[in-house]
């Protein structure tokens, strides 16, 4: 979309918005939006947006129109009224699966066979017995001598994901006022990954020379099945069957999707990460909780840190090659700072209080950004991002 300034003929500029997935952390990205609109600088908004998982929802809504009041609104009901059922099937056969087991598990080591001789051997490791002891010792058996039954157990489970999300499909129709986006004035893309082939699949409103086949697919609207392709968090929510793809959500590979807002014309790219900045020196991580947390955190960074990379080589080329490249400003990360809210469990915890917090959050860190310059990431550095 080309904007031009009617009182002096020339192309205004194009500000692109990439919105990372996160779960419950994307009202973060609220704030955020709501905070940039406010600065003259960002008032007339994104011209394109990419938005993956909970950053789809968010690129979805600002793209049909809806206010930061209005997505805060829907971030809020679903803390009100989580929009998810788990699956009784999933349940039922996981139940009696692992019953099965355990019953044929239990006859087998009735009868003397090695099996007894290795418990013997790991017993040792364990006396004299401690609190958890036991359960290390189980556990230590099905890893070395019985991890079958792993597979056994996940094979018996006859449903793939653990949640219906069929009312968060029902709620977003209702947000966007019915089953596709209206996009006139913006252009959007939504990433999602194809669960049998493993490539990425983009949906995009505009056909540019960049916007080619086979990662991207134009699209006359983005429809809500495909929003919900990019939320779809495999083994936890249904995939979705979009013509020849069955679809899982972006964030397996495209997190913090750069490309598409440089394929759709960004002049800018503001890209909005819902992960914290690293944390200095090398202390010990405190608990497990911290570890899964780092964990997430270390794979969704790793994916946006790919695609930073990328651009900004792309535009040194563009330095030495201009008439085949484009060169495009990036601007360092918004994203929250180091906070008890962002923890372990807010990628999926909507307790309407947490998110609050972290929409809060979202507009202490864009304020802060914007008062820092707003600063240009250069390929020399590797920034953790502005935060409050």
């Amino acid at each position: 979309m080309k904007r031009r300034d009617s009182a002096r003929g020339k192309r205004r500029r194009s500000i692109g918005m990439v919105l990372s997935g996160g779960g419950a952390r994307g009202v973060f990205q609220v704030g955020v939006y709501e905070k940039l609109l406010a600065d003259p600088r960002f008032a007339e908004g994104p011209a394109a947006i990419s938005g993956t998982s909970a950053g789809a929802i968010n690129a979805a809504l600002i793209a049909a129109g809806r206010s930061p009041k209005e997505m805060l609104e829907f971030w809020h009901s679903i803390g009100d009224d989580p929009p998810a059922t788990a699956s009784a099937r999933f349940f039922f056969t996981a139940g009696r699966t692992l019953l099965e087991l355990l019953i044929k598990e239990g006859a087998r080591l009735l009868v003397p066979s090695r099996r007894w001789r290795y418990l013997w051997q790991r017993a040792k490791n364990h006396f004299p017995p401690r609190p958890g002891d036991l359960t290390a010792l189980l556990i230590e058996y099905i890893l070395a001598v019985r991890f079958d039954l792993v597979s056994d157990f996940l094979s018996g489970i006859q449903e793939p994901f653990l949640a219906d999300t069929s009312a968060l499909r029902e709620r977003l129709v209702q947000a966007l006022g019915g089953e596709t986006v209206p996009t006139d004035r913006v252009r959007l893309a939504i990433n999602t990954v194809d669960a049998h082939s493993g490539r990425v699949v983009r949906f995009v409103t505009h056909a540019t020379p960049l916007t080619r086949p086979p990662d991207y697919h134009i699209v006359d609207a983005i429809t809500v099945d495909m929003i919900m392709a990019s939320c779809a968090i495999p083994l936890l929510f249904p995939p979705i069957r979009i013509g020849p793809h069955l679809l899982w959500d972006g964030g397996l590979l495209v997190n913090t999707p750069l490309a598409p807002v440089v394929a759709l014309g960004a002049d800018e790219i503001v890209p909005v990460l819902v992960t914290e900045p690293a944390e200095p020196g090398a202390e010990p991580l405190a608990h497990f909780g911290r570890a899964v947390e780092r964990t997430v955190d270390s794979l969704l960074e790793n994916a946006y840190n790919v695609d930073r990379k990328l651009l900004l080589e792309r535009n040194r080329l563009a330095a030495l090659d201009p008439g085949t490249y484009r060169a495009v400003k990036l601007y360092e990360a918004v994203r929250p700072a180091r906070d008890g809210v962002f923890n372990a469990g807010s990628y999926l915890y909507f307790d309407r209080a947490v998110l609050h917090q972290m929409y809060e959050a979202g507009l202490r860190a864009a304020e802060v950004w914007l008062e820092a310059g707003p600063r240009l990431d250069h390929l020399e550095e590797a920034p953790a991002g502005v935060a409050a």
